[in-house]
């Protein structure tokens, strides 16, 4: 038997019926690697051009670092290029996590945007990604962002 969540008279929920419409994103990298100086992410599965005539919503961020004694630093950041070059404008402030010389256990940090972080495509924004900085080559990095595309509108 399917079960499906309805959304409730008054209450719209656009992440819901965006993953039901297959709008849905999660952007990604894991155990990134080689970040030991201010690093725009342009990874495949992380960054993400911003379509003609849609914008981006940003709902939250994981973030974990898979090393011991480091730290990194992040940003969610735009891009004037779709290849993640070009000026960047930072749209959060830096974000840090640390990890002491054991690791005790997991301890990602999960942060959610409320309000979301909504983008549309600009002559200044035409891609969403990360800017980060660990403390060393070898501090390795996993981090994702959840949301979805609306049009410009933030009607569907």
């Amino acid at each position: 038997m399917t079960q499906m969540t309805e959304s409730k008279a008054g209450l719209p929920q656009p992440g819901l019926d965006a993953a039901r419409e297959g709008r849905a994103i999660c952007l990604k990298v894991n155990e990134k690697t080689g970040i030991d100086s201010e690093t725009v992410l342009t990874d495949s599965t992380l960054l993400k051009p911003i379509p003609h005539g849609e914008r981006l919503v940003i709902t939250c961020f994981y973030m974990y670092l898979n090393t011991v004694s480091d730290w990194v630093t992040m940003e969610t950041v735009t891009t004037a290029n779709e290849d993640g070059s070009g000026t960047i404008t930072a749209l959060s402030p830096k974000f840090r996590i640390d990890t002491g010389n054991t690791r005790s256990g997991n301890s990602p940090s999960l942060v959610v945007f409320n309000p979301p972080i909504v983008i549309a495509r600009t002559d200044t924004a035409r891609a969403f990604t990360a800017r980060v900085q660990g403390n060393d080559a070898d501090a390795s990095l996993t981090l994702g962002f959840n949301g979805w595309l609306e049009d410009d509108t933030g009607v569907n």
